[in-house]
């Protein structure tokens, strides 16, 4: 277990056999536990919009969505690294629901994402239960048909392929009201398995990640230049009470 600080969050980066054990612990606790998977494109949003670091604060376990973030994040260990670049946790996750035959919920934005996600998830454990799936829209009235379904049901997992401020919305209104032990927020940028990273997508995480560097070098120099200002002005608080005592 790591604390991390990421542009004025604290985080806690924990190894695969305490997330598995964590996980472990959610399913079957009788409540909702969200699992968000986090990348570069996230933390820059989270940089510039109070809501979104709201949701990364409230999830309750954060994975890094790959091995780059990760190492940006401040992970230096080379078996931590490994376990997040081979996507140990996720493969982990998926055998257990897969072994137990575990009812599972899949969301997205369209028909054609929610083939992707299915397809994806199947490279990586084949016997899934896929119980139901939805298609989320922008309207949050209808979510709360989604929502009746999903309690209908009653998944052990939902597994959501959705851009991260919808996905943080919808985690905000239908968290309290949710049929199902976890819900598993994946990075739309993943991707699961061996499938090849489509070019385009490649080069928009590189380019993503470059604006997150640049984002925390330009957190930390405020920090710093914050922390000199208050010092400047505690050493002229007490020059002026040295002459005062004079």
């Amino acid at each position: 277990m790591q604390k991390i600080n990421l542009l004025g969050m604290t985080l806690t980066d924990y190894s695969l056999r305490e997330a598995i054990g964590i996980t472990d612990r959610f399913l079957g606790s009788g409540s909702l536990n969200t699992i968000l998977f986090i990348s570069a494109k996230i933390l820059v949003g989270a940089g510039v919009l109070a809501e979104q670091k709201e949701w990364i604060r409230d999830a309750d376990l954060i994975i890094w969505s790959n091995a780059e973030i990760a190492k940006q994040a401040g992970i230096k260990a080379k078996d931590r690294i490994r376990e997040v670049e081979d996507q140990d946790y996720i493969k982990e996750v998926l055998q257990r629901l897969g072994r137990e035959k575990e009812p599972l919920y899949l969301l997205a934005e369209s028909e054609e994402d929610l083939e992707k996600l299915e397809f994806d998830l199947r490279l990586l454990r084949e016997d899934l239960n896929i119980a139901g799936s939805g298609i989320i829209g922008g309207a949050p009235e209808e979510w709360d048909d989604e929502a009746n379904q999903i309690n209908t049901l009653a998944p052990t997992a939902i597994i959501s392929w959705l851009q991260f401020d919808r996905q943080g919305r919808l985690i905000e209104r239908m968290k309290k009201i949710l049929n199902a032990d976890i819900w598993l927020g994946l990075d739309p940028q993943m991707v699961l398995g061996s499938r090849k990273e489509p070019f385009l997508k490649k080069v928009l995480s590189k380019w993503y990640h470059h604006l997150f560097q640049r984002q925390l070098l330009e957190y930390h120099a405020n920090e710093k230049g914050q922390t000199e200002e208050s010092e400047n002005a505690g050493e002229e608080i007490t020059e002026e009470y040295d002459t005062e005592s004079e």
